[in-house]
Order: C-alpha cells, then structure tokens, then sequence
C-alpha cells in the first residue's frame, strides 16, 4: 500500500485518534477526538472537549497525531499544523494533510512502574479476585496475584482495572504468558506476566491517555523515554 492508500486508511472520516500538542500555557497535553474528513490539501478534526468545553487551539500550532490499530497491534503517527479554527455548534480543526506517516509496534511501548489493585475473574467463574499490578503497558503488564490450581500458562483472565481519573473499570481480556515464584516477604503471592488480546481501540486510547501522563511524570523526574518518543 502506498502513502497515500495509508492516508486515507488510517486517517479515514469517522476515525478516532489521539492528539498531542502544547496548550497555551505550556503544557503537553493528549486529548481523543476524530477525524471530520479528509481532503485533497487538508484533515478536518474535531476540536477536542475537556471537562464539558473545546480545547484552544491558534493557526500554525503543531499537533501530532496518533492512530492506534488494536488489531494490528501498531500505532501510527504524523504531524500536522492548524490552518484554521472553524467555529460553530461543533468547532472543527481544519489542518495540514500529513505528508508521510510513521508507525511502530505497540509492543515497543514503555512499560511503567504502578502499584494499582484490579480484580480478574478466571474464564466461566463468577467469582472476582483481587490482586496488583506492579507494571502497566499498551501491550501488556505484570501483576501479583494469589496462587491456585487453575493458573498456569496460557491462562486466561478477565482485568478489570480501575484508570485514575476515569470513574469507570477497564475490562481487558489478558493471557497469562509467564509465571514467577516470588519471594517469602511476598505474603505467598506469584508475579505473572500477562498479554492483551482482543483489545479494542477504545481501551488502547484509555490505556493511552493513562500512560501519556506517566510519561509526563517520568520524562519531569529523569528525562525523555526513547521509546515512548518513537511510537
């Protein structure tokens, strides 16, 4: 597929991806909306709503844009700049059309270091269980949960995780690839290492957007992540 063909795959009307962009007071930010249309010179977005009111946004100001492809399991990228703001009852981002696009494993996303308690519920039991996890990525992430007889690998499980800021649990589907035994201070707790599937976009943009702010607080504390710049 040429450039092009890409174009206008990824960046189709009616698509949702993520924006990221300096806000008038100098804060990196990351917001979903979708793609209006895509024309000969120009991408039409949708201005982004934060807490109920649209995002600012000024001609000239760069955006990058992200697409991720659950199925896929890549993520697209591009730059573009605003041309023009157009008002009205559903404020539109007419932009720069994107000369080329770059993309990357999701797999290659960072992982970071959470102490976050979910539940999983063991495929055909009712019952939830609880447990941590210790790192969290788009790909997958790695938590402590109690032993039992039916967890070994290949297991599958049901995560629902709870995302800051969100009000609402995460339910992502995961297989368990790995199994750790840990040590005493543990209270007798495994690690296991488990990886997404059947993820769709919408949970990737949640994930995302979680993920996006650990990067802000870990790029403040150390520097820039390579990887995460990559993606």
């Amino acid at each position: 597929m040429g450039e092009k063909g890409l174009l206008e795959k990824v960046f189709a009307p009616g698509s949702s991806i993520m924006i990221e962009y300096v806000d008038p007071w100098g804060l990196l930010k990351n917001c979903s909306t979708r793609v209006e249309d895509l024309e000969e010179s120009y991408i039409i977005l949708r201005v982004p709503y934060v807490k109920g009111h649209p995002e600012r946004f000024h001609e000239s100001q760069e955006l990058t844009l992200r697409r991720l492809d659950s199925e896929q399991k890549e993520a697209y990228v591009t730059n573009v700049f605003v041309i023009d703001v157009r008002q009205g009852e559903t404020p539109m981002l007419v932009c720069s059309k994107p000369k080329s696009i770059n993309k990357t494993s999701l797999r290659r996303f960072s992982r970071f270091s959470v102490n976050m308690p979910f539940t999983y519920i063991y495929p055909k039991q009712a019952q939830e269980r609880t447990g941590n996890i210790r790192d969290l990525s788009l790909g997958g992430c790695y938590a402590l949960i109690d032993p039992g007889p039916e967890l070994k690998e290949g297991t599958a499980m049901q995560l629902l995780i709870d995302i800051p800021g969100d009000g609402k649990k995460l339910s992502l589907r995961g297989r368990v690839l790995r199994i750790d035994e840990l040590d005493e201070g543990d209270k007798g707790r495994i690690g296991i290492a488990v990886d997404y599937y059947q993820v769709t976009d919408e949970m990737l943009e949640k994930l995302y957007g979680y993920i996006f702010q650990l990067q802000l607080t870990h790029e403040r504390i150390s520097g820039p992540v390579p990887d995460l710049k990559d993606l």
